[in-house]
Order: C-alpha cells, then sequence, then structure tokens
C-alpha cells in the first residue's frame, strides 16, 4: 500500500492509494476531522482518477462518497462528493506531490466546506496527509 507520495514513480506497476487528511477549519483548527482517502488502482502516469472517501462527520457534512482527483497542470485539486445526496462536501486545492503525481504524507494545502444539499459553502479549511 503506497502512503501516495509517488514522486519518485518511475515504474510501470500499478499502485494503490489510501491516506488519511486531517481537515481543520482554518480560522479554528481545534476544529477538525479525519477522513480516508483510497483509489484502488492507479496507473502509472495517471493524471485523473475516482476513489472513495469515508469519515466520521464533524463539521463536513457527509461520512463518506466518492472523490475526483485531477493532477494537470493548472488544475491540481480533489473534490469530494457526499454518497447520499451526489453534492458536492470539499474541495482540496493543491492536493498534488510532483507535477501530475498524488500527494504524500506530510502533504497540505487549503479548501473549502460545503453544505452537499444547498451547495452554499460553510468553512474555510486546511488539509494535511498524516
Amino acid at each position: 500500500m503506497s502512503n501516495g507520495d509517488m514522486a519518485n514513480e518511475t515504474g510501470t506497476d500499478a499502485f494503490d492509494f489510501n491516506v488519511d487528511v486531517k481537515l481543520a477549519v482554518k480560522n479554528n483548527p481545534s476544529t477538525s476531522q479525519f477522513v480516508n482517502m483510497t483509489i484502488q488502482t492507479v496507473p502509472p502516469g495517471a493524471t485523473q482518477l475516482d476513489g472513495t472517501w469515508r469519515g466520521a462527520p464533524v463539521f463536513i457534512l457527509s461520512k463518506g462518497g466518492t472523490f475526483a482527483w485531477d493532477g494537470r497542470a493548472g488544475q491540481e485539486f480533489a473534490a469530494l462528493t457526499d454518497g447520499a445526496s451526489g453534492g458536492l462536501v470539499v474541495a482540496l486545492q493543491g492536493f498534488i506531490g510532483a507535477p501530475g503525481k498524488l500527494p504524500g504524507r506530510g502533504k497540505s494545502g487549503t479548501g473549502h466546506a460545503l453544505d452537499p444539499v444547498t451547495h452554499e459553502f460553510r468553512e474555510e479549511i486546511t488539509w494535511k496527509i498524516t
């Protein structure tokens, strides 16, 4: 299992991506929660992939669903959607390791939490892969 840091990827073998990500409210870092993000098979050279995520709802109004990762230059984000409503709940900006690679342990950034039903902005957040 990979910690996701494939910056030195040179092989031609597929791998899995399974990381725990700490999400915190930017203006109140003591309000935090963890989500687990998994991609079953990451083909070499892939820059756009789908996976699943799960976590106990604390300030994110969902307990899991799917996510889309886009590592292409100018995109570099992960968008987490709610499994029940299909609505976007979290956008993680800068969710990338080396150019075009998935991020690994220690990588961090910012993002937004949204209401999965109304799609209204809820919180500015920070994220860090633990």
